[in-house]
């Protein structure tokens, strides 16, 4: 099950993987993809520290991928915004499992 905050990653991503343009903006990735600005702003700040986006300072804040798109993945995305937690030690507690 997907959470908001990774569907949001991967709707945001694929919009700029799409664009014909080099950069977008944070409210035209937002038109885009159907994503409330005011979160995409945080979505794309945690894309940017996984090194999947870069962004950009300034009034436009336009943002850019920063890989090819044939080299991310929807994994890739989600454990950047939403890690996947791996089970570290038994459930049941048996110390040689």
């Amino acid at each position: 099950m997907l959470f908001q905050r990774a569907e949001y990653a991967l709707r945001a991503v694929v919009s700029l993987c799409s664009a014909w343009v080099g950069s977008m903006t944070t409210q035209r990735i937002a038109a885009q993809s159907g994503v409330p600005a005011g979160y995409l702003s945080k979505v794309l700040q945690a894309l940017g520290r996984a090194g999947l986006v870069e962004g950009q300072r300034g009034r436009s804040g336009d943002f850019v991928q920063a890989r090819p798109a044939h080299e991310l993945t929807a994994l890739d995305v989600i454990n950047a915004v939403d890690p996947i937690c791996r089970i570290g030690k038994c459930p049941l507690g048996r110390p040689d499992y």
